[in-house]
C-alpha cells in the first residue's frame, strides 16, 4: 500500500514575527541584550565564574599542577566548549528556556532541561556559602579590632603572634 502526499504541502521556516502562524497561544515578550558586548561580558562571568577563580588553583596545586591541567584543558575544548555552544545555540533558536527548549526539540529529552536545572541549582547552593563566608569577613573587617588579628578569641585561645 503506497501513501499519495499532497504535492502542494510545503514547509516554510519563520523567520520574523510577521511570518510566523497564529496558534492563539500567547507566549511572554522576553528580553534581548542591547549589544553584542553585553552578551559576551555576561557569558564570560557566567563561564569564568567563581569556580574557575578560586577553586581551579587549588585543584591544579592538589591533583598535580600541570599533570592536572593538561586533562583539563582537553575535556574543555572536548566537551565544555561544545555542550556551551550547543546550549546557546538551542536556546538562541528555540528563544525558549532550558526545559521547554528541550521540550521543543524532543519531548523525551525533557529530562535534560530538568536536570540542567538541578545543576544549576546545586551550584548555586555551593557557591552561596562561599559568598556567605566572603561576605562574613568582608563586615567583620570594619570592626575597630580585627576578629582574626588577636588571640582573644575562642576560636584560636591558645595562639601565639
Amino acid at each position: 500500500m503506497e501513501m499519495q502526499h499532497d504535492p502542494d504541502l510545503q514547509f516554510k521556516l519563520a523567520y520574523s514575527d510577521s511570518e510566523r502562524i497564529d496558534t492563539g497561544i500567547k507566549t511572554p515578550a522576553r528580553g534581548q541584550w542591547s549589544s553584542k558586548v553585553e552578551f559576551i561580558l555576561a557569558v564570560a562571568g557566567q563561564i569564568i565564574g567563581l569556580g574557575n577563580v578560586w577553586r581551579f588553583p587549588y585543584l591544579c596545586y592538589k591533583n598535580g599542577g600541570g599533570v592536572f591541567f593538561i586533562p583539563y584543558v582537553v575535556f574543555l575544548f572536548a566537551c565544555g566548549i561544545p555542550l556551551f555552544l550547543m546550549e546557546t545555540a538551542l536556546g538562541q533558536y528555540t528563544t525558549q528556556g532550558t526545559v521547554t527548549c528541550w521540550r521543543k526539540i524532543c519531548p523525551l529529552f525533557e529530562g535534560l532541561g530538568y536536570g540542567s536545572q538541578v545543576v544549576v541549582f546545586y551550584s548555586s547552593a555551593y557557591y552561596i556559602i562561599i559568598l556567605a563566608w566572603a561576605f562574613f569577613y568582608l563586615f567583620s573587617s570594619f570592626s575597630g579590632e580585627l576578629p582574626w588579628a588577636s588571640c582573644r578569641n575562642w576560636w584560636n585561645s591558645e595562639c601565639i603572634l
